[in-house]
């Protein structure tokens, strides 16, 4: 296998843990250094490597073989192992296409009226209607008592103009379905077509919320818990790094320590695990571990804006230790630490900015919850300076206390105009003095809409505390899914 096949093949297999989280109910094997498989219930995706001549670049397969038609595969394409990023894009579309795939369950919708009987007809033909378009959906008709009853067993309730004044009622009895009024016009005519089109408008504004709903994380404040949860906070600075670690016990701190080190690798983390494990706590009888790091976290792949720290395998570590393991940016976990340490605000932003960085991070809680964003780009605002100040100073400006106001100052510019926070919390140890900050912002903005603005001096109590709001919110929500 060449080297560029073998770094796609690592890359794909980096991902498993995030690949959990998009497809659900997925595992990947790679049974061999040819083949790697994307097993779900309902399909499996395939990467097949070739090697047609030694030493030329290999013929990459990509294909999705569905569980109940094995003989007719839904995705499938061939193309050679020169050029890595197309490679991860036309995987992110295999992933995408078994993802939609996996997802595809049995819709069912309920029609109802003042007795059924005329609605019962119009579910039929709504039933011949979806089949021939090939969609997996089952219409039942139900008189409106019982559909108020019974409401809950469906996806959407589809209302005929007998009981539209009963809408009301049934949002208030079951506030996430989908409540669809079919018009007059089209109930009279039997319109079946166009009723299953309006539904399905209906139905695609309602999962657009709940995709909305899901990219953020509600922090919740109350941190009362059975749980045993062990969190990392690492923070690098221009050429160190440093690692603090606490195992919280239902709630009380049972272990606490730090971990300095020459150099940056995310791989340290693994020697914080056995560090702790030297001290008494098995990770593999924790209920969680948080890692909280620097750099873009996308699902549990990580990355840096200007530098290669190398990345562990949080997906084997996860394998291996039989517990959850999640991951966040250390800046968004230490947003939530001041969120939760407080109760005045609900819309603050977390700015950090290393001695040293020319690029910072934010941390942004909207309405009391975690904005991460599309690939966790969220608050990533280094990458928008860099773009418009491209001098050779930037680097060496982020050692000044001048320098370092100018830069935070700009970033905070951009996220004020945008979000308008009601606090925004400082940890940037060049810049202690608030009222300096502020009255540089205050040139810019109209009287009085400078928020107000938090000196931080405890970034990693605040990352740590954060980091275990967000593993209580994390395995509250992995249980009410399975439930």
């Amino acid at each position: 296998m060449t080297s560029l096949a073998n770094e796609f093949r690592t890359w794909i297999l980096s991902r498993a843990m995030t690949l959990r989280h998009v497809v659900e109910g997925c595992r990947v094997e790679s049974p061999d250094d040819e083949h790697v498989r994307i097993i779900t219930a309902k399909a499996t995706a395939n990467v097949n490597f070739y090697e047609l001549d030694p030493g030329a670049p290999e013929i990459v397969e990509l294909n999705i073989i569905p569980a109940d038609d094995p003989d007719n595969p839904t995705f499938f394409l061939h193309f050679e192992m020169d050029d890595l990023d197309h490679a991860k894009q036309l995987f992110d579309e295999l992933i995408e296409a078994l993802s939609q795939l996996s997802a595809q369950k049995v819709t069912r919708v309920l029609l109802t009226c003042t007795s059924a009987l005329t609605t019962s007809f119009f579910a039929k033909k709504l039933a011949e209607v979806a089949a021939t378009l090939s969609l997996d959906f089952e219409f039942e008709a139900k008189p409106i008592e019982l559909a108020l009853r019974d409401a809950g067993d469906y996806t959407a309730v589809m209302l005929a103009p007998q009981v539209h004044a009963r809408r009301a009622e049934m949002v208030e009895r079951h506030p996430d379905l989908v409540v669809f009024e079919i018009p007059g016009a089209v109930f009279g005519s039997y319109d079946a077509g166009t009723a299953l089109r309006m539904l399905l408008n209906a139905m695609s504004e309602n999962a657009l919320a709940a995709r909305m709903e899901q990219a953020s994380t509600r922090i919740v404040r109350k941190l009362d818990n059975d749980k045993r949860i062990l969190v990392i906070s690492s923070v690098y600075g221009a050429r160190d790094s440093l690692y603090s670690y606490r195992v919280y016990d239902c709630g009380e701190v049972v272990l606490d320590g730090r971990v300095e080190k020459p150099g940056r690798s995310y791989c340290d983390v693994k020697d914080v695990l056995a560090s702790v494990r030297l001290q008494g706590v098995d990770p593999r009888e924790l209920d969680a571990i948080g890692i909280a790091v620097p750099g873009v976290v996308d699902g549990s792949s990580v990355h840096m804006v200007t530098v290669d720290l190398g990345m562990p395998d949080f997906a084997k570590m996860a394998d291996g230790l039989g517990v959850p393991v999640f991951v966040d940016n250390n800046a968004n976990a230490a947003a939530a630490g001041c969120y939760v340490s407080q109760d005045e605000f609900e819309n603050i932003l977390l700015q950090r900015q290393p001695t040293g960085y020319s690029v910072g991070g934010q941390g942004l809680i909207i309405d009391g919850r975690l904005v991460r964003g599309n690939h966790g780009l969220a608050g990533e605002l280094g990458y928008l300076v860099r773009m418009f100040d491209k001098s050779d100073e930037l680097r060496e400006r982020s050692w000044t206390s001048e320098g370092m106001r100018s830069i935070v100052a700009a970033e905070l510019m951009c996220s004020i105009v945008t979000t308008s926070p009601e606090a925004i919390y400082v940890a940037v140890d060049l810049l202690p003095d608030m009222d300096d900050l502020s009255a540089v912002l205050a040139e810019f903005l109209p009287e009085g809409t400078v928020p107000k603005l938090i000196s931080v001096c405890d970034y990693h109590e605040r990352i740590l505390v954060g980091e275990y709001a967000l593993c209580l919110n994390a395995l509250r929500q992995a249980a009410s899914t399975e439930e």
